[in-house]
């Protein structure tokens, strides 16, 4: 068992990654605090994989427990997704003595923090992430957001959780290309801050051997990015302006977020060495480990529409350039730089 201690302003809350978690739920909930009342929320695919396993633990734990099971895919990130959420929560009348429990991916998670932060009592949050991008990415920093139509998650606000608790033995379950993406956020991991880590991903072959190696690669990046706050997050962001906007410009081609954020990687390293913020190195490196995951290397981009979406952003932003692997410099840059980065030769 590992614990990560994360920050969201001047709140302070742990994040436990233990193999085989979801069957010790209920135990971890309780040598942290001990629910009146639980409500589980999570989807479909998630609840059929380990729903009635977390279930069980509550209830040897003693700790009474009912359960809201959504319709997968899409429908977690939606306002009547939200709206379905909130009435179970107010059904329950759930209160600052009871927790509520939201165990799946990053949408599903996402909406369930947008509810505990809306509702009208305090109410414990207790995030389950069953995704690797979900273990890499945003289970440190507190943020939750939802859909209020299809591709724009505009809406949303930073609430950390009472505790986050990891089972990094739920990325087995995932679909190949989903967890592929995920280690797009770990290559980032790795490359922006901790060059150890990026060596290990260099040398590890075939999915078996990720697996193995998990929890210790999940602890990594949690521990990279959980004391973080404000300007020195944005250091291991790397990739992260340039994947939205690919991401937006490639409209309905349908890349995935961890995917976004290697070709962002890549088009930044290499347009970082042509100005000379770095030192040769990472982006020769890069290409080859981003390959070694399947992970793209191009994609189609509609320059107008990328354009659109950087001037929504302002007309300048902070960027993320590794000057070496596993140290990143962050640069403030106009729009003209992620042009460039991006159509001047990737």
């Amino acid at each position: 068992m590992q614990t990560v201690q994360a920050s969201v302003g001047a709140y302070r809350y742990d994040i436990i990654l233990e193999n085989g978690l979801t069957g010790r739920l209920g135990d971890r909930l309780s040598e942290r605090f001990r629910p009146s009342r639980a409500l589980l929320v999570t989807d479909e695919n998630v609840w059929r994989l380990y729903g009635p396993r977390v279930m069980r633990s509550l209830e040897a734990a003693m700790i009474p427990a009912e359960s809201l099971v959504l319709r997968a895919g899409g429908y977690p990130a939606t306002l009547d997704a939200l709206r379905e959420l909130a009435g179970r929560m107010n059904d329950l009348r759930l209160g600052r003595e009871d927790a509520l429990i939201v165990m799946g991916g990053g949408s599903l998670c996402d909406t369930g923090g947008y509810a505990a932060w809306n509702y009208r009592d305090v109410v414990r949050l207790v995030q389950v992430p069953t995704t690797l991008i979900g273990m890499a990415d945003w289970a440190a920093g507190g943020k939750t957001a939802l859909e209020y139509k299809p591709g724009s998650r505009m809406i949303g606000s930073f609430f950390p959780p009472t505790l986050t608790l990891v089972d990094p033995q739920t990325t087995a379950t995932m679909p190949e290309r989903e967890f592929m993406s995920g280690m797009g956020e770990v290559i980032k991991c790795g490359c922006a801050a901790d060059a150890a880590l990026f060596h290990l991903l260099e040398t590890l072959s075939g999915r078996a051997a990720i697996e193995a190696r998990m929890e210790e690669i999940a602890w990594r990046c949690l521990a990279i990015k959980g004391p973080l706050e404000g300007p020195a997050r944005q250091k291991v962001m790397l990739g992260h302006s340039m994947a939205h906007a690919i991401e937006t410009a490639q409209r309905d081609r349908g890349l995935l977020h961890g995917e976004a954020v290697g070709l962002g990687m890549l088009a930044v390293t290499r347009h970082g060495e042509r100005l000379g913020l770095a030192t040769r190195g990472p982006a020769e490196r890069l290409p080859d480990c981003l390959r070694r995951y399947h992970l793209p290397l191009a994609a189609a981009v509609e320059p107008q529409t990328m354009q659109a979406r950087l001037h929504a952003l302002g007309s300048s932003l902070d960027i993320a350039v590794p000057e070496r692997v596993g140290w990143t410099r962050v640069h403030h840059v106009d729009n003209a730089f992620v042009m460039d980065a991006w159509f001047g030769g990737l």
